[in-house]
């Protein structure tokens, strides 16, 4: 398929015409490497052919270049097969005859193909007569075409050869078609471009004909091969791969390939072999392809020119979109002349652009170039590349981008250079880029002690926004090294408590050094202060599992007053960790806690940056005191700047934060909505969620009704055995999913083991884990009266020394829930006052729902709370409680009210017995109650359930304890 060939097809063809017309002409096919001279040579020989032209053919090469007249001989070669043996005798007899002295040959009896003449036996003046008699024969005859691809490698006598010929033609039916690929350094041989401007050709002084010249005006003709354009791309990616064609995919290819035929066929060819589908996702494989054809072509034709030009084009590559004369000139070690020298045979080639000093020809070209420096070689050029960059004033990432290939860095300029791209990369807000930079540093052989350690610290700093493992690796490798004390609390404190999972690589211990070191050292300063308050903030929040930690904590937190000083970062991280663990204990009230978490908050800068200090917790404690307005303002802010510039530690951190914010003020979806996205960010590099959030995460997820995507989160993170609170919220999430499986015993012993973690470190705060009131429901189900009122009546005091409404309202519910008679719908409606102040309206719609539905609850009061529910359900964007609470306003509709259409807890306790298989006698056993009375609660059960026996039974009761 000939794409964009139809002027130069247009051109061959008009002067076929004149050739067949006795008008014999000159054709030159010029274009750079690639570019489809030989594709379009095989165009013209089948036109000529088709035209009734003799054809007489010869592809020159640099390995035949030292046979004498090799080019002449295969344009004879040719003949053979094409034209009658009878014709090609008698040609070879008149071509003999014209020589001096010359006699006519006989052809051979046997009928075979005269033979060519013994080249060797002819001398360099007798070569161009004998062709020129033969193509005067062949022309007699018919008219003829002589065709020669790639003439810049033709030997020199057979460019001899061709001189005469070639200055005859003006009144013979030949044309001559000559390839040449412009800048090739045999291209600039006097033969060849005598031959390619005949008209200027003399011939030696010596010739016995004079020169080579005819006066007679000839229509010469040069066409100018471009590579294609973006839609004959399209149309060869269709043809080749098949189907409907990406736009991305094709723009790659173009990109690729610049076009050009040889680059655009052989990637083509790879991505058919590969079987790539014309894709955006295949479109990433594509800008990877190097076709090995390709670099074959390249390798022979830089190791056909001289070595100036093999520094000048690996220079040009080198340097990109930064080139320019003084940069090649210095890179490549040329004078100017040198220098434009070279960059014209790359230009003539196709390799440079006409008008800069960039490479052309597609990426593919440039990336296989590269590849074609010897390593060492590269090496030393990128070296010297990067310098002559950053000297020059260039940005000094662009300068790094050079070492980054090398294998050995050139000492401490190069790590110098490499950062500075890294602190321009920290600044724009690009870590990973500043890591990159960073991270070849470090195997420098000349960079030790203290110039290393600080290398670490910097490259700490970018990581910590991506990969925290790393970092913290970084820190503990670095702090030895570190000379001063002072030095050494600087790179602790580049890590965030969130960060510091004191298992990993002793961490805690390494703080700890130093924290005692600092206090060693009685500097006095109030820089030396401010670490160490810092460092102790650390200390409070790695240590919060710990009940005499949490003892000494709290001791330290009355001492500071009911007003303390947050001036400074320093005191603020010490206020808030200790506040973390006075949360967490249940120890203070939300109200206190909430008041210092807002003054902290409203003099901390809304910045992705704050995720690595302590104002997390703070949010935390916010949120689960109900004391939100300023604060979802305040991330909303620190989450824009933390899209644009910071890392992915920092927009999950930021995100988690929202969450639990949305959570507090009901927006369910919301919530679950960023429980998702901090997840996504979170991939193994970051080494999965900080403890904290993955905790915040995984409630959440359990109150967004997903104990399945709590589970999956806390089981993912590597702490969940040895941190105390992951290990109970897994199985509070675990005893969720029993409880959905109707398997409240099973649901019930991980509420238990949640709350003995829970417990045993000394987190009291229902807010923390409500694990209580999920156990209290479980005796509830099981029919345990006294042990679901205890537990839900712990769980309530605990909330009303906390003193957030929520957790006050949700504590209220649950206790109404499992509390029988009048006292039932009391605690509900109580629970509905508290709940109606918390501005949480999801968690009021559950309230109203529990009142509405509760047994004891009166009719009237019973519909008008239903429909409240139901409309502030709709309104608030809680479908599935919309349709729960629809459900149950059909389905009183439907029914009248019935006092008695619900189990009491002795009937509800005697089914589950039966349901589990114990017989009327083993109920009434285990019961200390009599067979009688068993069968009469059994006989009731059936009749409220609407089930004729026991066969239905289990499956009845689930659907009863899913309506409460």
């Amino acid at each position: 398929m000939l794409l964009e060939r139809e002027s130069a097809l247009a051109h061959a063809t008009a002067a076929l015409r004149r050739a067949e017309a006795g008008e014999g002409a000159l054709l030159v096919v010029r274009g750079p490497l690639g570019v489809g001279r030989s594709t379009l040579l095989e165009s013209l020989a089948a036109l000529s052919r088709d035209h009734g032209f003799v054809l007489l053919r010869a592809q020159a090469s640099a390995a035949e270049e030292p046979f004498q007249f090799g080019v002449v001989g295969q344009l004879l070669d040719s003949l053979r097969g094409v034209v009658p043996p009878d014709d090609m005798a008698r040609w070879l007899r008149r071509a003999d005859a014209s020589l001096p002295g010359g006699t006519s040959r006989t052809a051979p009896t046997d009928g075979t193909p005269a033979a060519a003449p013994a080249w060797s036996a002819l001398s360099r003046q007798q070569a161009p007569r004998w062709l020129t008699g033969l193509l005067g024969c062949i022309q007699d005859d018919r008219p003829a075409v002589l065709m020669v691809d790639d003439l810049q490698w033709a030997d020199t006598g057979s460019l001899h050869a061709l001189a005469l010929s070639l200055a005859r033609r003006a009144r013979r039916r030949i044309l001559f078609v000559f390839s040449v690929l412009p800048g090739d350094v045999r291209g600039t041989r006097q033969h060849v471009r005598d031959l390619l401007a005949p008209q200027d050709y003399r011939a030696e002084p010596r010739c016995p004909d004079g020169p080579f010249r005819s006066d007679d005006p000839v229509s010469d003709q040069t066409l100018e091969l471009a590579p294609l354009g973006l839609n004959s791309v399209r149309l060869l990616v269709e043809k080749s791969l098949g189907g409907a064609t990406d736009p991305v995919f094709v723009d790659t290819v173009a990109t690729r390939s610049g076009g050009n035929p040889l680059l655009l066929r052989t990637v083509l060819d790879e991505a058919q072999y590969l079987r790539l589908r014309p894709t955006a996702t295949d479109a990433v494989v594509v800008a990877t392809l190097r076709p090995e054809r390709v670099r074959q072509r390249l390798d022979a034709f830089l190791r056909s020119q001289p070595d100036h030009v093999r520094r000048v084009a690996y220079a040009l590559t080198l340097l990109g979109p930064a080139a320019d004369e003084q940069f090649v000139a210095r890179l490549a070690e040329l004078d100017d002349a040198g220098r434009e020298q070279a960059v014209e045979v790359l230009r003539l080639a196709g390799l440079v652009d006409r008008r800069s000093y960039r490479l052309t020809s597609g990426t593919v070209l440039r990336d296989l170039l590269e590849e074609n420096m010897p390593a060492q070689e590269r090496t030393v050029m990128r070296g010297v590349t990067a310098e002559l960059l950053h000297r020059a004033g260039h940005p000094a990432e662009l300068a790094a981008e050079q070492l980054m290939a090398v294998i050995t860095l050139r000492g401490p300029k190069a790590v110098r250079i490499l950062r500075t791209a890294a602190a321009s990369a920290q600044r724009r807000g690009s870590p990973r880029d500043a890591a990159r930079y960073l991270r070849p540093a470090l195997l420098d052989a000349s960079l030790s002690g203290h110039n290393r350690a600080r290398l670490l610290v910097d490259l700490a700093t970018s990581e910590r926004s991506f990969a925290t493992a790393a970092s913290l690796r970084h820190v503990v490798e670095a702090v030895p090294l570190l000379i001063t004390v002072r030095e050494r609390a600087d790179a602790m404190l580049l890590l965030g408590p969130l960060q510091m999972d004191p298992p990993t690589f002793r961490i805690d211990a390494i703080r700890a050094s130093i924290a005692e070191e600092l206090r060693r050292s009685d500097a006095g300063e109030a820089t030396e202060r401010e670490l160490a308050l810092r460092l102790e903030a650390r200390e409070h929040v790695l240590s919060a599992q710990d009940p005499a930690h949490i003892q000494r904590a709290l001791r330290r937190f009355r001492d500071l007053g009911p007003s303390p000083r947050l001036a400074t970062p320093g005191e603020r991280e010490l206020v808030t960790s200790l506040m973390h663990i006075a949360f967490v204990a249940g120890a203070v009230p939300a109200e206190q806690l909430a008041s210092l978490c807002t003054r902290i908050l409203e003099q901390e800068r809304p910045i992705p940056d704050h995720v690595h200090s302590t104002v997390p917790l703070a949010v935390n404690i916010l949120a689960g005191a109900e004391h939100t307005e300023g604060a979802a303002n305040w991330l909303r802010e620190a989450h824009r700047l933390a899209q644009r510039r910071g890392g992915d530690v920092e927009q999950a951190v930021i995100r988690c934060e929202q969450a639990l914010v949305a959570l507090a003020e009901g927006h369910r979806t919301y919530a679950r909505n960023k429980v998702v996205q901090a997840d996504a960010l979170a991939g193994p590099e970051a080494s999965g969620l900080p403890t904290v959030c993955t905790a915040v995460l995984s409630i959440v997820a359990m109150n967004t009704d997903e104990p399945e995507l709590a589970e999956q989160l806390l089981t993912q993170h590597r702490l969940h055995t040895e941190n105390q609170h992951l290990a109970a919220l897994l199985h509070v999430a675990r005893g969720s999913l029993a409880a959905r499986r109707d398997e409240p015993r099973t649901a019930l012993d991980h509420y238990r083991t949640a709350g003995r973690r829970t417990e045993q470190i000394g987190w009291l705060n229902p807010v923390v884990l409500p694990w209580s009131s999920c156990a209290a429901l479980m005796h509830h189900r099981l029919g345990e009266h006294e042990e679901a009122v205890a537990a839900a009546q712990s769980e309530l005091d605990r909330s009303r020394a906390w003193g957030a409404p929520t957790a006050l309202g949700r504590g209220l519910v649950v206790l109404g829930r499992v509390t029988s008679g009048r006292k039932g719908p009391e605690l509900l409606e109580e629970a509905v006052t508290v709940l109606e102040k918390s501005g949480n309206v999801y968690e009021l719609c559950r309230a109203l729902y529990a009142l509405g539905t509760h047994r004891e609850t009166h009719h009237n009061r019973r519909s008008e709370t239903l429909k409240r529910a139901h409309r502030l359900a709709n309104e608030h964007d809680a479908p599935a409680l919309t349709r729960k609470i629809s459900s149950k306003l059909a389905e009183r509709t439907r029914e009248p009210e019935a006092r008695g259409n619900r189990l009491t807890p002795s009937e509800r306790k005697v089914a589950r017995l039966a349901a589990a298989g114990l017989s009327n006698s083993d109920i009434a056993s285990q019961l200390g109650t009599s067979s009688r009375m068993v069968e009469k609660h059994l006989t009731n059960s059936y009749r409220k359930l609407g089930i004729s026996g026991r066969p239905g039974l289990a499956k009845a009761l689930t659907g009863d304890d899913a309506e409460q």
